[in-house]
């Protein structure tokens, strides 16, 4: 038990320092981003194409934004699931840390974008009732382990106290943001990475690697719906386990792509929070498990014929 534990501790610490990098990366597109992105963007013709484009961004905080818009009334049903389709959470930060998953990000990301921007014009065709209001370019909201994402405030006509204030403010928001959430990030999901290194570690050291191999071939094809059912989970978790499931070869295309495809972080759970419609919102999360899954369904169905 020692050898599996060491071993897999070996094989997470490696990824580290690429994961800190990552994050940090993140922060700089996501603030940089946000201060661009607005409702007007996702409200117009080409909102499908542009939600795909920023829920690939890592992390849920546009989702948890495009959520927001979507109870205000401010984007589309399409456009909603366009972000929620192609992103990912913290899968991109995971395979994008382990040099030996690259050539798996690629595929996973072309085909869960393009996915995401064809079901984002086919839905906003089809589901026109929804009448939508006036949008808030400044909306700000809470994301993952309360990260807040959105418009910075600006000082305007501030006195001379109230810009030293604000500057303070500034300089603690940026060291929050370009400090402590990656810092906090990184150790989250290095934690996750190390548990599933470990379960898995210690099932081929107890099973055999052929054995789990085996076990995964014959349930090929149910392994885009349990990774959905993992998918639905609201918490970074859950992008962590199917992402390195997916990087250390347990988990197929097939299964990463539904369960990717469904996992938006908490994005869902705000979305029941905040949507009047109960009734709506069940549409939306139907809508998304199934087609994520028929989509995973569909990869397996074509790696195995081809």
């Amino acid at each position: 038990m020692l050898e599996i534990l060491e071993h897999s501790l070996l094989d997470s610490v490696v990824v580290l320092p690429f994961l800190i990098l990552v994050y940090v990366l993140i922060e700089v597109i996501e603030h940089t981003a946000a201060s661009k992105i607005s409702a007007r963007l996702l409200k117009g013709k080409l909102s499908p194409l542009i939600g795909a484009g920023v829920g690939v961004i890592p992390q849920c905080g546009f989702g948890v934004v495009a959520t927001k818009l979507y109870a205000n009334r401010s984007i589309a049903m399409g456009t909603l699931l366009a972000v929620y389709l192609s992103t990912s959470d913290e899968a991109l930060a995971v395979l994008v840390s382990d040099f030996s998953a690259i050539d798996k990000l690629l595929p996973l990301l072309a085909i869960k974008v393009v996915f995401a921007i064809i079901v984002g014009y086919v839905v906003n065709f089809f589901v026109r009732k929804r009448e939508l209001t006036s949008y808030d370019d400044n909306i700000s909201v809470e994301g993952c382990h309360h990260h807040v994402v959105g418009h910075d405030e600006d000082c305007g006509h501030c006195n001379h106290d109230e810009e030293d204030a604000h500057k303070i403010e500034h300089r603690r928001n940026a060291i929050n943001r370009y400090v402590w959430h990656p810092l906090w990030h990184t150790i989250i999901t290095f934690l996750y990475i190390f548990a599933v290194n470990f379960i898995f570690s210690a099932i081929i050291h107890h099973v055999g690697e052929d054995a789990l191999a085996s076990f995964m071939g014959k349930i090929e094809y149910a392994q885009p719906l349990l990774a959905a059912v993992i998918g639905l989970i609201p918490n970074c978790a859950a992008s962590v386990v199917i992402a390195q499931m997916y990087a250390i070869g347990t988990l197929s295309l097939g299964g990463a792509v539904s369960g990717l495809c469904v996992s938006a972080g908490i994005s869902v759970a705000v979305l029941f929070k905040e949507n009047k419609s109960i009734k709506d919102s069940l549409t939306v999360l139907a809508l998304l498990f199934g087609l994520s899954v028929a989509l995973g369904m569909a990869v397996t169905a074509t790696q195995t014929l081809f």
